[in-house]
């Protein structure tokens, strides 16, 4: 074949298919990365807006002598006060001031962030004076790992609609992904950030957790 033919070939079928597989690897694993990056960016950004909350109503309780209220007793089952929800909740209370009584502006949800069985989640908080949880409550799409104290297995009610007020529950075994056999996927402990000053909860996670 003479020189100029031959610098004139063009590529194979075979040889494109291959470029073009590869290429789409490529692309996938470059997606998948940045999916994982931004994921822990929000989870990120979840635990430093409870922690600040958090700061916020102990310096309250500190020059008041109580934490801002939502509702009377905390107790571990469905009779307590129902707690305050962020703005962007689909559920509770939407409003900005989720922690009443601070006089500041607070973190709010965007609205759509999904946690356990699909459901979405958003900023909580409920308090009787003396005790208090607040939440990035059922916001991560993925079983959080390593959450050290952050992870309790303490919070709110589930957050479909068909359970608009929430509740402080303490461990409760459907909440927590055990109804029909346990799975992390669907428990909401484990897609959540919770910080309280609540000690008497027997937190004894179920097996598998």
């Amino acid at each position: 074949m003479k020189a100029w033919a031959m610098l004139q070939r063009g590529f194979t079928i075979v040889e494109l298919l291959i470029v073009i597989v590869v290429i789409g690897i490529l692309a996938s694993i470059t997606v998948v990365a940045y999916n994982g990056v931004q994921t822990r960016a929000k989870q990120a950004k979840m635990q430093s807006d409870i922690s600040n909350v958090r700061n916020l109503i102990e310096a309250y309780a500190a020059q008041n002598g109580s934490y801002p209220v939502t509702g009377s007793a905390l107790n571990i089952d469905w009779g307590t006060a129902t707690a305050r929800t962020d703005k962007n909740c689909h559920i509770g209370t939407k409003t900005e001031d989720w922690v009443p009584g601070l006089g500041t502006t607070l973190p709010q949800s965007n609205g759509d962030e999904k946690g356990a069985e699909g459901y979405r989640g958003c900023y909580m908080y409920v308090s009787d004076g003396t005790s208090y949880v607040v939440s990035a409550w059922n916001m991560s799409p993925t079983v959080i790992q390593n959450a050290g104290a952050m992870y309790r297995r303490l919070g709110l009610r589930e957050t479909d609609l068909g359970h608009a007020n929430q509740f402080y529950v303490c461990n409760h075994s459907y909440i927590g992904g055990t109804s029909g056999g346990y799975n992390a996927a669907n428990d909401y402990y484990k897609h959540s950030y919770t910080l309280t000053n609540i000690t008497s909860c027997n937190e004894t996670p179920p097996s598998g957790a």
